[in-house]
């Protein structure tokens, strides 16, 4: 063989090792992506979210639905102790770091304002049942920010959420309205504390 020949033959086999090397490195790289993508997908699929969840009912609302809960200090609610009471209940959903929708945040003025005037000489029994899934939900701090001096209790505090599938008519912020004679007598979303209130003074009443 020549030694032009040799030469070439040695050149060639350099460009195909070359060539083979390249491959092998753009392969890596692309596995890489591949992985780092898959890792960041995982992490923003298995993340917690921050917002509060949504409130869906399972139940059609025909009856009044017994619940016992623990409000934020520990205290055992009963639903069915306030029987011949009017009994305003409260669904509201709150994110992991106290996160709530705006409807809540106008539903809790009002309700302050309904707590102003009947909680303490009339019975009237008001309880917002938060649903937080988080481990820390900040329930104290919303009582805090809002005043709120009515019950306030998370219905997920025994790993379910039953109270919100069976009182959230309208989801996130629905206000039921439980007569004296323990029927529910009115379901409401997003309407005036004025509305309310004529509810409360017509049960009241009966």
């Amino acid at each position: 063989m020549s030694e032009r020949l040799r030469k070439r033959k040695i050149m060639i086999e350099k460009q195909k090792k070359k060539k083979s090397q390249t491959r092998i490195l753009v392969g890596v790289v692309c596995l890489i992506v591949i992985v780092l993508g898959g890792i960041t997908a995982w992490q923003y699929l298995s993340a917690p979210s921050e917002d509060p969840p949504e409130i869906k009912p399972t139940a059609a609302l025909f009856s009044t639905y017994e619940f016992t809960m623990k409000d934020i200090d520990g205290t055992r609610f009963s639903l069915n102790n306030y029987r011949g009471n009017v009994i305003v209940i409260h669904l509201m959903a709150v994110g992991c770091s106290g996160q709530i929708n705006p409807i809540n945040d106008n539903q809790l003025i009002k309700l302050k304002s309904l707590c102003s005037s009947y909680c303490e000489n009339k019975p009237v029994t008001i309880v917002s049942v938060a649903v937080a899934t988080c481990e820390s939900s900040r329930l104290s701090w919303l009582r805090s920010t809002y005043g709120i001096s009515w019950f306030l209790g998370n219905d997920y505090d025994d790993g379910t959420v039953d109270i919100a599938q069976n009182y959230g008519m309208y989801g996130d912020g629905t206000i039921i309205v439980i007569d004296k004679d323990f029927q529910v007598h009115e379901a409401y979303g997003d309407v005036g504390v004025s509305t309310i209130k004529s509810k409360i003074n017509q049960l009241l009443e009966a």
